[in-house]
């Protein structure tokens, strides 16, 4: 039964880009043999002063006191009504109507939370949006502002989300669906955690990650970039929250809340870019170029992988950090003897990964390193190691 839903599901899909077989592998090392695995995400914009998305599905400290009361999505059901809009439009023919078995908890943001969950042989992780005074929902007013979210929701998906396709690293997006108040986006489940995660594993260990492991993440990070990119896409949130791992050490890129499509001339606005630790200069001063900011962010990814920390709050000049890394980057444009590395990286830190940083993190976007550029650097482009579970 499980083989012929996967068969089913293969030859019905709306989304021509998925390629099946390359889940194979994933699907094998879950708790059913033939269960294909999904992940489901919900598109959350956190509204705050900044325009900042700190928030993540890991964060399962986050305090939920104003949504719902319960780590029991079935609680959900109290919010609807009667009339509940049920909408399985952009879902795949074969994930609708199934009544899903909810699994394990996996975290939670401020207005989400992820679960696993079960049906007729599919396993997913499924990511459910919540709203604050979740009590008050069925008010006239309220209903108006959800019917608009869950539209701009819609908008995101169909000129976004559809267009970036299968790639290797890529959490894989598969559908959408709303249910009275609650809504969800499918993509690809990742089982082994995120990169957040295994960079505090070796920290508690006081372990250095090694080598070949950081040339690997990154890889896999700048190929998925790359892709998006050139398809003009960007992504505007890359963080260690969101590059997922699977079973066997590859990485895929997931959460394209904040991805835009972008041409040449494109620019966007301080609050268009999710986490302030990982954006750009531009962003505190004026317009930035999209993909010049996912550039820096994958450079803020890299110093992470290497010094499991990030270097600074934020790119401004009023961080003494980043005050530090701008002087120095200008200093050895003009003259690069006697420049001393300012970043704190890890005693015995390869050198290569030192030297990429100075072009990533480069606070002129017009000469910051391309991302094609990256992808085309020697000891970047050896194929991926096979990295099996510690």
């Amino acid at each position: 039964m499980c083989d012929a839903a996967i068969n089913d599901i293969r030859n019905e899909s709306e989304f021509s880009g998925i390629s099946w077989n390359s889940l194979s592998n994933e699907i094998a090392s879950l708790r059913c043999p033939s269960e294909i695995s999904v992940l489901e995400g919900a598109y959350e914009r956190n509204n705050d002063d900044d325009g900042d998305n700190d928030n993540n599905y890991n964060n399962s400290d986050q305090n939920l006191s104003h949504g719902v009361e319960s780590d029991n999505p079935e609680s959900s059901a109290s919010l609807m009504s009667s009339d509940e809009v049920i909408d399985e439009s952009l879902l795949p023919e074969k994930l609708r109507e199934k009544k899903w078995i909810i699994g394990n908890f996996l975290g939670r943001g401020s207005y989400f939370r992820v679960y696993q969950a079960y049906a007729d042989g599919i396993l997913l992780a499924i990511r459910k949006r919540y709203f604050r005074n979740s009590k008050n929902v069925f008010y006239t007013k309220l209903r108006r502002e959800i019917e608009c979210e869950y539209q701009t929701c819609r908008r995101h998906i169909t000129d976004v989300l559809l267009k970036i396709g299968y790639h290797d690293n890529i959490a894989t997006f598969f559908g959408f669906r709303r249910v009275g108040v609650i809504w969800e986006i499918f993509v690809e489940y990742a089982a082994g955690g995120d990169l957040l995660h295994e960079i505090d594993k070796y920290r508690k260990c006081k372990r250095q990650i090694p080598e070949e492991i950081i040339t690997s993440r990154f890889r896999d990070l700048t190929r998925a970039v790359a892709y998006l990119h050139e398809r003009n896409i960007a992504h505007l949130d890359i963080k260690i929250e969101n590059c997922l791992l699977t079973k066997w050490g590859s990485l895929k890129l997931s959460d394209f809340d904040y991805a835009i499509i972008f041409n040449s001339g494109t620019t966007v606005l301080p609050n268009q870019i999710g986490t302030k630790a990982y954006a750009p200069p531009q962003r505190f001063d004026s317009f930035t170029k999209p993909e010049c900011a996912d550039v820096w962010s994958c450079g803020i990814v890299l110093h992470t992988l290497i010094a499991f920390h990030i270097p600074w709050s934020s790119a401004h000049k009023k961080d003494p950090a980043y005050e530090k890394w701008f002087q120095y980057i200008n200093k050895k444009k003009r003259d690069k003897s006697n420049c001393v590395f300012p970043l704190k990286i890890l005693e015995g830190t390869n050198s290569k990964f030192s030297e990429l940083l100075e072009h990533l993190l480069d606070p002129n976007e017009d000469t910051r390193i391309k991302i094609r550029d990256i992808v085309d650097i020697c000891w970047l482009k050896n194929e991926c190691i096979v990295i099996g579970e510690n």
